[in-house]
């Protein structure tokens, strides 16, 4: 069965979500500015916050649109699936600490843990794995360059 969104909980988990954006642009506008890049380290978070806020009013747009047609959207086909919160936390944990251990770099390590992650939540569907791997490669070695090359970052599980 197909999970069906609740327009309620769309509304509370934005609005939540709005909050916790709200309180870290609070915390971070008196971050002094960087030593050796012109930004600091307060805008990242800032825009990160901001984001976040905007995606969670268009959701929250999305949900009272939903709220006044009608929709409950939790009928007797939403199905929870508890079990990929517990396997995403528990795969998080390991990808984690197979970085700290330097098991591999870090693009190779993120790239496994981005494609066994997502098939995972896509219940291993053959075709979708194809799009799975490109889009676990390209986030993954994308991440290193940009880290690396663009941030200047050291990176866990480089040799």
């Amino acid at each position: 069965m197909q999970r069906q969104p609740s327009p309620r909980a769309d509304l509370a988990f934005s609005a939540f979500l709005i909050v916790v954006c709200a309180a870290t642009l609070w915390e971070t506008r008196e971050i002094p500015p960087g030593t050796f890049e012109p930004l600091g380290s307060a805008p990242v978070p800032q825009v990160v916050a901001g984001l976040i806020m905007g995606l969670s009013l268009l959701i929250m747009a999305r949900a009272w649109q939903a709220l006044r047609a009608g929709e409950r959207g939790d009928g007797p086909d939403v199905v929870p699936r508890w079990t990929d919160a517990v396997v995403v936390a528990a795969l998080t944990v390991v990808y984690a600490l197979a970085l700290h251990a330097r098991l591999g770099r870090f693009d190779v390590v993120t790239t496994v843990y981005l494609f066994v992650t997502i098939g995972v939540l896509l219940r291993l569907r053959r075709r979708s794995l194809p799009a799975v791997a490109l889009v676990s490669a390209l986030t993954g070695f994308g991440c290193q360059f940009v880290f690396t090359r663009v941030f200047v970052v050291d990176l866990p599980g480089a040799f």
